[in-house]
């Protein structure tokens, strides 16, 4: 009897579909990761939700490891690294039975391996990854080599760290006033309260801003500022101060921006708080981010992205070379998706190394460099010696300049996969921003393997979501019917908004070969709209309108946050733009072969140009041909490489025409850019045959 595997046993309990499942197992390829674990981190199903579908279909005990205590001798059968590796943890021994609990006890090799270099029999348990991890850290310990060797080394008793004391301008202002007012345990109390209250009520950016009678405190929750409180003009310099302090930011300059980063500690939670300072003519404005790394890491399907967009994403980030660009403007998510990328192709067989300014979220087995442009530590200089780090994996936090760009993309077309952002405005504009900032479009389509642009909208509130009318101008979108429209009434849970948390809109562009055409003959914006409609790209505002369908927003929300593209999709686009130009050039000698070419193509629709000793690469740029047939003379194919070496006919089809001879030569024919070989004697059906093959393929 065959062995139920873990995808079919989720599958038959419906915790996961078909179409997931396939997924994971494209998103496991090249991976040394358990199929559970790639689930899990996709967010399709928990840990928990793993041990009790096996519990069930297995009867095997789910136990807690924390009930166990294990001695030494027990905990010695199993090496540490083999535990965290196999998601095994050793319980009790009894006899020659030897306890366990698994995670997966459907890892019929692990088994076997243990019972053989234990000499025990097993008995197999069910508990979750976190559970079993947690006991693991507790019961084995941290190594102490470390500690003993550091402990051994010389105490430098006469060495002193001196922080560097910042120059104070007392012409300007009262410092050591100022100072002693900040330090005062009310404004201490104010300030604590302020960003203690802002992280529990789920904002993710503080705003002080003085005004001219006041100050006025303000969240951003979900997106929307909020007014808190507006506070005495007498405390503005003395809470501008105490904020500046726990950020460890000059308090005496008042002239300039400063920026700083500081921590708290809720409730066994650390919030890491980014500060920006900006002088205003009623006092320095504060802008405090708030940063949860437990909230910043989230899995994929968590994010909003639905299944027709998560697989080609999953196909994109997979491949061992290439970019993905990821665009939006600031605030739309960006960061958060690219960590979930990177938790996703993060392994130990993998050198990943991001580049960020600053760095956001920490995530274990990754390298994580803080850009600091201050002191010339730019985005390009990282970069160039990234690349001598031998990595796998480089995320680049954002592409600025040309200088970036281009080291991105050749790194990009050398061996390595790029992740990076831009601010544009959709997946389309990406292209035209690489191009307009100096980046040739032989590279960009050579390199970027794909684009995904986003937005954040409000969910509706789940406490008092109610029906609502359809809006009076819906008619003009012309987009799928909406059975119901939903919005939220307002209640507490909600502040009374109608809205509680956001949800991602998304639009993927995957670079095929039809798009790299478009782009290296300079098509217009719309141009390539149509094409990648064609391919089954969906915009943002068709994927918020799906999300309308599905009830979780409204459609006001929509159109205030997500711009409206309208693409015409004209079935007959695609046929129409490639009879624009049906032109074939012929670079041949022979008056006999070019007559039966003629001949054949012009029957079948094709306009035919031929030269006898015209210079290939001028005829080409005159005549800008859909296709180019040539022979295989020394002087032609030393012509190819000019041509292919012109963004504009990079991907232009070539066709040779060859005598048999030539066949043990057709790999540097290939590499010089021909796409098919046609041998004498020529057989026009054949020839014609193979140019619409071709056509049909670019």
């Amino acid at each position: 009897m065959r062995k139920k595997r873990l995808g079919e046993i989720l599958i038959a309990e419906k915790l996961i579909t078909e179409e997931q499942l396939e997924n994971a197992l494209i998103a496991q390829k090249g991976k040394n990761k358990k199929l559970g674990k790639v689930l899990i981190e996709l967010g399709y199903i928990t840990d928990i939700q793993v041990a009790e579908t096996l519990t069930k279909q297995l009867s095997l005990q789910m136990i807690d490891c924390n009930d166990y205590t294990p001695t030494q001798e027990v905990l010695d059968l199993i090496p540490r690294e083999t535990a965290e590796r196999k998601l095994v943890y050793p319980l009790e021994l009894q006899g020659k039975n030897l306890k366990i609990a698994m995670a997966n006890p459907l890892d019929w090799e692990t088994i076997e391996d243990l019972s053989f270099t234990t000499g025990l029999r097993l008995s197999v348990a069910i508990s979750s990854e976190n559970n079993i991890l947690t006991a693991i850290e507790e019961k084995y310990g941290s190594a102490d080599e470390t500690w003993e060797i550091i402990n051994e080394l010389p105490a430098y008793d006469n060495v002193e760290f001196v922080k560097e004391d910042a120059d104070e301008d007392s012409s300007s202002m009262n410092f050591q006033a100022m100072y002693q007012n900040s330090e005062a345990p009310p404004i201490v109390r104010l300030v604590t309260m302020i960003i203690a209250d802002a992280v529990k009520s789920g904002a993710s950016d503080i705003h002080i801003e003085p005004r001219e009678h006041n100050v006025m405190v303000r969240y951003r929750i979900d997106g929307a500022l909020k007014n808190i409180q507006a506070y005495p003009k007498q405390i503005q310099d003395a809470v501008i101060s105490r904020v500046k302090i726990i950020s460890n930011l000059d308090i005496t300059n008042r002239r300039f921006p400063q920026d700083g980063r500081s921590a708290l500690r809720l409730e066994k939670k650390t919030v890491d708080l980014r500060i920006s300072t900006l002088p205003s003519i009623y006092g320095e404005k504060i802008v405090i981010r708030l940063l949860d790394p437990t909230t910043g890491l989230i899995a994929l399907s968590k994010l909003g992205i639905s299944d027709k967009i998560l697989k080609p994403l999953i196909e994109i980030y997979s491949q061992p070379q290439g970019m993905l660009l990821v665009t939006g403007p600031t605030g739309s998510g960006k960061t958060t998706t690219l960590y979930s990328i990177l938790q996703q192709v993060r392994t130990e067989t993998k050198n990943i190394i991001t580049l960020e300014d600053p760095v956001e979220y920490k995530l274990a087995e990754i390298t994580q460099v803080g850009i600091n442009e201050s002191i010339g530590f730019t985005f390009a200089n990282a970069l160039r010696s990234v690349l001598r780090q031998d990595p796998d994996i480089v995320m680049l936090g954002e592409i600025r300049d040309l200088d970036t760009a281009e080291i991105a993309s050749r790194a990009a077309l050398t061996g390595h996969f790029v992740l990076s952002t831009l601010h544009t405005n959709d997946t389309v504009a990406t292209i035209s921003r690489l191009i307009d900032i100096g980046l040739e479009p032989f590279l960009v389509t050579s390199a970027v393997s794909g684009v995904i642009a986003q937005r954040l909208i409000r969910r509706i509130c789940s406490e008092c979501k109610t029906e609502t009318k359809p809006p009076e101008n819906i008619d003009q979108y012309k987009l799928p019917d909406v059975p119901v429209f939903y919005k939220g009434a307002g209640c507490n849970r909600c502040n009374h908004t109608g809205y509680k948390g956001r949800v991602g809109v998304y639009e993927l562009l995957k670079m095929d070969t039809k798009l790299k055409r478009l782009i290296s003959k300079s098509y217009t914006e719309d141009d390539i709209w149509r094409c990648a409609a064609e391919s089954g790209t969906k915009t943002m505002f068709e994927d918020a309108w799906d999300k309308i369908i599905e009830g979780e927003t409204t459609f006001e929300e929509v159109l205030s946050k997500i711009p409206f593209q309208y693409i015409e999709r004209d079935d007959n686009y695609s046929s129409t733009k490639e009879n624009e130009n049906h032109k074939v050039l012929i670079f041949d000698n022979d008056e006999n072969e070019i007559r039966t070419i003629r001949s054949v193509l012009e029957e079948n629709g094709y306009q035919v140009v031929h030269s006898t000793n015209g210079e290939m690469l001028e005829m080409t740029k005159k005549e800008k041909p859909m296709l180019i047939i040539t022979n295989n003379s020394e002087d032609k194919l030393t012509n190819l490489k000019d041509i292919r070496n012109m963004s504009q006919f990079a991907f232009t089809p070539i066709i040779c025409l060859a005598d048999e001879t030539y066949k043990e030569h057709e790999h540097e024919g290939f590499q010089l850019g021909i796409n098919d070989f046609v041998y004498r004697p020529l057989d026009a059906k054949k020839l014609l045959f193979s140019i619409n093959r071709i056509i049909q393929t670019f």
